[in-house]
């Protein structure tokens, strides 16, 4: 049927408002506490609080779903997250978050079919489907990107037949098209506030819901040894807006992938096999979060003559996957049994926007002696040094309101080394007390050293615990300074979450003397402002 002008226009002004929605959500930039900055999308639960379950497992009489399956399913899952999330992936029998929605947010689960879920998405949505063909290395990343535009469902050639039974009809065949083609086709149409870079071969349906919900361009630009993929790789760069989250993972190895981003302006979001962002990232139907520090600074406690003051992380807080599927509850992390003294734990506080629920259950199930630093090197995982000065200074302006958001006041910098200027530029932050400085080898290249950045302490890692042994560092730990006058009596120490465990920090405290006192990290950089001269000093 011809559409008639006045209805084409009506169309038209519809899809250009529902875009310029997605856009607006992830960019405004409003200055007042009642309202802080997000730079993400944020989905929807629909209102009755019922989500229909799919699984990759066999559960009953259910048959778990595959890979490509999946990717169907993630994909509604994304659509419905525009108007009114309806669906959860369940990925294992025994499922925290499911288990916590249900029993601390009301909602009701029930399970449901693929073949429900296409007859719902061909209802609600679109009969067209874009086709992909998996053994074609990126094919897939083409197929997720031109989805979330075209409202098309992605869709396999191995189950296209399938899909045809259930009445739907080809829109787009994108076999022949590589992920340049389709960024020079379609730029224009996606929404450029972030990108997906995430793995089409072995992570099909994880970030698949979130991605499409937001009209995002998803790409993975592994050989950098084709100089076609480089120009391609800066072209998407350069048209992604400056100070934007790349979410996903590296395509080729962390150091040059991050540097990468970081020299671009944008900033990395480690999300490559989390599942459910559609659901997690609805924050309004969470509600305000409940997190916060609770010991976070005990003003009562001075630095003492004759004793050694220390302050212990883990690091990598920053990788948001982890948050999702592991930190919280397994017994290498937060859910150990613990000692008696003071653990700090690098947090996302990006999971303001992407995962209250995750936040809420951190702080529900904390133990007396946690607390909490910021994670690399803020919201977002990038190298200070080579960001853009224009993109840095947005970056750290932002980061303030998300330390505010989620009672942080210590943040570790993860760089290639030491600058003055970064120190400065961090030092503004008005949240912000002070930083553990992260560079070198395994976290500790600094030895200790400090910089200050307007009048704020930035304090290298001085000993880490990764594949080491506890012995050798106690000891060292032992023979320190105990002039609190001078930096050499302070020690912050890292905790490599995937060399050691909570418990490896048991051992090392059993071996310490007396006269070291663990402290938090926000003590620990006020007992350095208070009592070490305002000097940089470099150790070796």
């Amino acid at each position: 049927m011809k559409m008639n002008y006045k209805n084409k226009c009506l169309l038209i002004l519809s899809s250009l408002f529902s875009f310029l929605t997605i856009s607006c959500q992830n960019n405004k930039i409003i200055d007042d506490d009642k309202t802080p900055f997000s730079y993400y999308f944020e989905p929807k639960i629909n209102e009755n609080k019922v989500l229909k379950v799919f699984r990759n497992f066999t559960k009953d009489d259910s048959v778990g779903l595959n890979k490509n399956q999946l990717v169907m399913a993630t994909a509604i899952q994304g659509f419905f997250s525009r108007i009114g999330g309806e669906y959860y992936y369940q990925f294992e029998t025994n499922d925290v978050w499911l288990n916590d929605l249900k029993d601390n947010y009301g909602v009701t689960f029930v399970d449901t079919t693929l073949d429900e879920m296409l007859t719902n998405f061909k209802s609600k949505f679109s009969n067209k489907y874009v086709l992909y063909d998996i053994k074609q290395y990126g094919n897939l990343n083409v197929a997720r990107s031109i989805a979330g535009i075209k409202d098309y469902l992605p869709v396999d050639i191995e189950y296209e037949q399938y899909v045809k039974a259930l009445g739907f009809e080809l829109g787009l065949d994108a076999r022949t098209m590589s992920e340049r083609s389709c960024f020079k086709i379609y730029k224009d149409e996606f929404n450029n506030t972030a990108l997906f870079q995430q793995d089409p071969t072995s992570t099909q349906e994880f970030l698949t819901d979130y991605g499409i919900a937001g009209k995002y361009f998803f790409f993975y630009p592994k050989d950098m040894s084709d100089p076609d993929i480089v120009t391609f790789r800066k072209n998407v760069h350069d048209w992604a807006k400056k100070d934007c989250p790349i979410f996903g993972w590296v395509p080729n190895d962390e150091p040059t992938d991050v540097n990468i981003s970081s020299m671009n302006g944008q900033f990395t979001i480690p999300s490559d096999w989390a599942r459910n962002m559609s659901v997690f990232a609805s924050k309004s139907f969470f509600g305000e979060t409940r997190f916060k520090n609770v010991i976070k600074d005990d003003k009562n406690i001075k630095a003492e003559d004759g004793k050694h003051y220390v302050t212990i992380m883990m690091s990598d807080g920053d990788n948001v996957q982890t948050w999702y599927n592991t930190f919280p509850f397994n017994k290498k992390y937060l859910a150990a049994t613990r000692g008696n003294f003071k653990m700090g734990w690098s947090i996302q506080p990006s999971l303001i926007d992407l995962g209250r629920n995750i936040l809420n259950y951190v702080y529900d199930h904390r133990d007396v002696n946690d607390f909490y630093v910021c994670s690399v090197s803020g919201q977002g995982y990038l190298n200070p040094r080579v960001f853009p000065e224009d993109a840095l200074k947005s970056f750290t302006k932002r980061l303030d309101s998300y330390l505010k958001q989620t009672d942080l006041s210590v943040v570790q910098i993860l760089d290639s080394g030491p600058s003055k200027e970064i120190c400065e530029q961090y030092g503004k932050i008005d949240a912000l007390k002070g930083g553990i400085y992260c560079y070198g080898d395994r976290y500790a290249g600094g030895h200790g050293s400090i910089y200050w950045g307007n009048d704020k302490p930035f304090v290298s890692i001085r000993e880490t615990l990764w594949n080491a042994d506890t012995s050798v560092i106690a000891k060292r730990i032992n023979s320190y300074s105990t002039d609190i006058h001078s930096i050499e009596a302070y020690t912050a120490i890292n905790l490599h979450p995937w060399s050691m465990e909570y418990n490896d920090v048991i051992k090392l405290v059993e071996q310490l003397d007396e006269h070291v006192e663990i402290v938090t990290a926000d003590e620990f950089i006020r007992l350095i402002s208070e009592n070490v001269e305002h000097t940089d000093k470099i150790l070796v």
